[in-house]
């Protein structure tokens, strides 16, 4: 899952990115130890709750508050420290690709867009 992303135009989004998510679908998965990056741990068992979670909904104000803070837990801020005009969450599908997926393009990860809830 991708969150954040701001509208500059009515098509371009710009994606926020976590440090251990899989942005790059030839990157291979991340060793962060022997810490773990917990907030990109939280977003890998988000889609396992249906429903909006607290800490997810506080997430997205800040985000859309433009919180220094929290922008410094992702890895990429694509708007310079200003807050974005708009958010949105896009939920995707994520598993290791197969040998021939890999071979055929590099990709070690496949992901299968599930879909977007919008907020303005």
């Amino acid at each position: 899952m991708r969150i954040g992303e701001s509208e500059a135009a009515e098509a371009t989004w710009q994606a926020y990115e976590f440090r251990g998510k899989p942005v790059d679908l030839c990157r291979p998965p991340r060793q962060v130890a022997p810490y773990h990056l917990r907030l990109d741990w939280q977003m890998w068992f988000l889609a396992l709750r249906p429903g909006a979670e607290p800490w997810f909904v506080a997430l997205l104000e800040r985000l859309a508050d433009g919180d220094p803070g929290v922008r410094r837990l992702l890895a990429r801020d694509p708007f310079d420290g200003r807050a974005p005009t708009a958010l949105r969450v896009r939920y995707s599908l994520y598993r290791f690709a197969r040998r021939e997926e890999r071979s055929g393009g590099g990709a070690r990860w496949v992901a299968t867009d599930l879909g977007v809830i919008a907020r303005r």
